[in-house]
């Protein structure tokens, strides 16, 4: 049965899994002009040799992250609280829709929100144990940090909350600890050093102009609203007696757990959570009104076990009963969003090709918008460069940093007779000079389409 595991990947997994397939040499010099740190890759790389490229594995180290994530969240919570609300602390954010999500998702978010959840996790532990602080919770806020970083350049934006509640801490709290912390900040600065250059140039590239547009306050809401309990959303997943989406009755079950909390209970933890939780969600959507828009709502899923801390500590005895009904809730969707994958089956498509294509043929990916799938191509393995009709660059973020010279052309080649293109656009922009549309095979929102040379091409 397929289900998310098996499904097929999508252009930014693609995107991933071609270039794990190198050496990390390579891995290395392609990502730094690329946007990302590669401490996802290296892992993925590692995987690949193991275990093989197939989509199970890729899921599967997404993962066993994810999982990480969900074993930090429970640590925090004990640490903080009791074992029970560990427990619950987990399962919520275990459950939380689009932490799902992503939870599969053969790209880097998972394991971020893993180094960002060990991280917040140690660098509680050296302020708030009791006890002398401990060699390896100052070794653990170092390597879980830097892991982090190298993971995603969202995570800054964690280590900037950690750095406000340092403030605080050394102007009106523990400032012993607080100073014992700065040589932290700073080691773990120094571990940095190696990809500061990398860093100067992506920043740079996406200075120079990205995709995502400048978000409004209705985007700011909204995700918001994803990540506390909107992130699978899904019209036919009913509440049976009020006729009402799952999506939605889950909202009203969050009021009634907020209703139910002891707000002024443990006051001090609470704001640490909701400033892990809104801080690099506000700090980026400022900063995207002045400067460049990077506002995305996958990279800041990491503050999502913060919202869910929030949810299950300083519970009254009657909260335990919303926060049930808000787990099955968010069970029934998870569940429902793993049996039915909504990627694009590029799989069942390379399948028809490889049977249907002759020798002769040959096969393109269409250019439109800023969309191509030449890595999904890649992966399944079919040979099928982007057409693009007029000369110039693509985007860097189109994953340029990756692609090889044969990757692009701009004029099919001379006396070939019948073209497939690969689409997930619009089936009236794909038009070819001395070509007509043939036959179309469609895979649910993704398109194969046959062109052939017209008689007057053909006797040319």
């Amino acid at each position: 049965m397929e289900n998310v595991f098996n499904q097929s990947i999508w252009g930014d997994e693609g995107f991933s899994a071609i270039l794990s397939m190198k050496s990390l040499p390579e891995i290395i010099k392609i990502i730094s002009k690329d946007t990302s740190p590669p401490l996802w890759n290296i892992f993925e790389n590692l995987a690949f040799q193991t275990f093989g490229t197939s989509e199970v594995v890729i899921r599967g180290l997404s993962l066993t992250f994810f999982l990480g994530a969900i074993f930090f969240t429970y640590k925090i919570a004990s640490f903080l609280f009791s074992r029970k609300t560990g427990f619950l602390a987990a399962l919520l954010t275990f459950l939380n829709p689009f932490f799902f999500i992503y939870a599969f998702e053969g790209r880097m978010y998972s394991i971020m929100s893993l180094g960002v959840a060990a991280s917040m996790y140690f660098y509680l532990r050296i302020f708030y144990n009791e006890e002398k602080i401990r060699r390896r919770d100052k070794l653990g806020y170092i390597f879980f940090t830097l892991w982090a970083l190298y993971s995603h350049h969202f995570a800054f934006f964690a280590v900037a909350v950690q750095g406000l509640w340092w403030l605080y801490e050394l102007t009106f709290g523990k400032r012993v600890r607080a100073k014992k912390m700065f040589k932290l900040f700073l080691i773990t600065g120094a571990g940095y050093i190696p990809w500061l250059y990398p860093l100067y140039t992506q920043t740079k590239m996406v200075g120079g102009g990205f995709w995502l547009g400048t978000p409004n306050t209705e985007d700011l809401e909204k995700l918001i609203h994803e990540y506390i309990y909107k992130g699978i959303v899904n019209e036919n997943l009913k509440f049976p007696i009020l006729n009402m989406p799952l999506y939605q009755a889950s909202w009203y079950v969050v009021l009634v757990v907020a209703v139910f909390r002891k707000w002024w209970k443990n006051i001090k933890k609470t704001v640490f959570f909701l400033l892990w939780f809104f801080g690099p969600i506000l700090l980026t959507w400022f900063i995207s009104q002045k400067f460049q828009s990077i506002f995305f709502n996958r990279y800041l899923l990491y503050t999502i076990p913060a919202a869910m801390l929030v949810l299950v500590s300083s519970r009254s005895k009657l909260s335990i009963i919303p926060l049930t009904v808000l787990a099955i809730f968010f069970g029934i969707m998870d569940y429902n969003y793993f049996t039915h994958p909504t990627k694009l089956p590029f799989r069942e498509m390379a399948t028809y090709v490889k049977e249907i294509k002759s020798e002769d043929d040959f096969l393109i990916n269409w250019y439109s918008n800023g969309t191509h799938h030449i890595w999904e191509t890649k992966y399944y393995g079919i040979p099928a460069p982007i057409y693009v009709s007029r000369e110039g660059e693509l985007p860097f973020f189109v994953g340029t940093a990756l692609m090889e010279e044969k990757d692009i052309i701009h004029q099919i080649p001379d006396g070939v007779s019948r073209v497939g293109v690969v689409t997930s656009g619009p089936i009236e922009e794909i038009s070819l000079t001395g070509y007509k549309q043939d036959e179309i095979k469609r895979f649910d929102g993704l398109k194969f389409v046959w062109l052939s040379a017209s008689a007057f091409n053909s006797e040319e």
